[in-house]
């Protein structure tokens, strides 16, 4: 099978700061080493590496073909440089393009990213409906938010990638490398990237109590059948009428029952379905299904998470006269006669950030007499500030 692989990789200044102690590009390098490539580079692979786009205004984004040894690869990705701006959404289209433009029998797109698109364009005004129905819906999109705190921000590139059909996960700064690891393992499964045997747990833990055998029953699996899959080496725990069951243990017997008793497939396919998945077999309907046209497991895709964010002025939409006193409250702040310093982001395109600094007054005041020094402002009536969401 011919693979057609865009690895977008974010190369922007972000990717310098710190999360548990590592720098982010330096995360990156390690999911890139042990998990990500390790799913690429097959016979029949072609792969392209696009870092993004210098600016905004910006034709195209880089790219460069990856040679098909993994070391040489990571060597590449080892080598990339963090100095710039994220227009993200425009490299992402980039890549679409070229999936358009190469002729191949499955396409793939690896989106790592630490943050929002900067350039503040919308999927819509890049993608036209009639392109991601006729291609990019086929396509095995995968977005990684790496660290990304902003909630707004992951709710952004998640809508982006629902767009595009894709799936977006996100490694939380909170997580450990472990942890981030065993997400972005499973999201290589899911979204399709990685077609490793066996699959890999649908879950390690589950809500829920202890039941019986009392009730076990009369959920309609009898203890003779639970016996029956332990003594066929199925089921991994021993069945006793006198221990409750556990919720994984339950979750385990519920799935091997459905298979072996209810589905009615002969013995010899379902060892063959068996042989593909590891035990204990932390399995469910709703979460793998067999597809009979290539004879193994596939996962469903699952719906990408949307967080539900505070609405401050919601309260407003009954009494827009509050509306008003709000914000001459909000302009209110905002002195004439305050310093301020502004706070320029290590990028070749940078954001500003405007703190005040009332702390160090007579040190940002006599900073000002330095002509030099181009870091701090003082906003006097008329000058005009724009503030947007990072």
């Amino acid at each position: 099978m011919k693979r057609y692989i865009e690895i977008v990789y974010d190369n922007s200044g972000s990717m310098n700061d710190r999360v548990g102690g590592k720098k982010k590009y330096e995360i990156a390098q390690e999911l890139f080493e042990k998990d990500i490539l390790p799913t690429i580079g097959f016979r029949g692979d072609h792969v392209v590496l696009r870092l993004l786009r210098t600016s905004c205004e910006d034709s195209i984004s880089r790219t460069e073909i990856l040679p098909t040894q993994r070391n040489l690869m990571l060597n590449r990705i080892k080598g990339i440089s963090h100095d710039q701006s994220t227009p993200l959404f425009y490299t992402v289209y980039d890549a679409v393009e070229a999936c358009r433009n190469f002729r191949a029998d499955e396409y793939l797109i690896f989106v790592l990213t630490d943050g929002d698109d900067t350039c503040g364009t919308m999927i819509e005004d890049l993608i036209d409906e009639d392109t991601l129905k006729k291609y990019v819906r086929f396509y095995k999109v995968l977005l990684v938010q790496l660290a990304v705190d902003s909630p707004i921000s992951r709710n952004n590139l998640t809508a982006f990638t629902n767009a595009l059909g894709g799936q977006a996960i996100s490694l939380d700064s909170s997580d450990s490398i472990s942890q981030m690891r065993k997400k972005l393992k499973l999201a290589l499964n899911v979204s399709g990237f990685s077609n490793k045997l066996p699959l890999e747990h649908c879950f390690d833990k589950l809500p829920g109590f202890d039941l019986s055998w009392d009730e076990i029953e009369n959920s309609g699996i009898s203890f003779h059948q639970s016996m029956l899959l332990y003594q066929k080496g199925m089921l991994t725990w021993m069945p006793d009428l006198i221990i409750n069951v556990r919720v994984l243990q339950l979750a385990e017997l519920k799935f091997l029952h459905s298979l072996i008793f209810k589905s009615g497939i002969p013995e010899d396919l379902t060892k063959t379905m068996l042989s593909q998945l590891k035990k204990p077999y932390y399995y469910s309907f709703d979460c793998i299904y067999w597809d009979f046209s290539i004879a193994r497991w596939r996962y469903f895709i699952q719906q990408n998470s949307i967080e539900q964010l505070p609405n401050r002025e919601a309260r407003f939409d009954d009494f827009p006269e509050k509306r008003r006193d709000m914000d001459i409250e909000k302009h209110a702040q905002y002195s004439p006669n305050k310093v301020y310093r502004v706070e320029l982001a290590p990028s070749k395109a940078p954001s500003f950030q405007i703190v005040p600094d009332d702390e160090n007054l007579d040190l940002d005041w006599a900073d000002l007499n330095n002509v030099e020094n181009k870091k701090v402002r003082i906003l006097v009536p008329g000058d005009k500030v724009v503030f947007k969401w990072k």
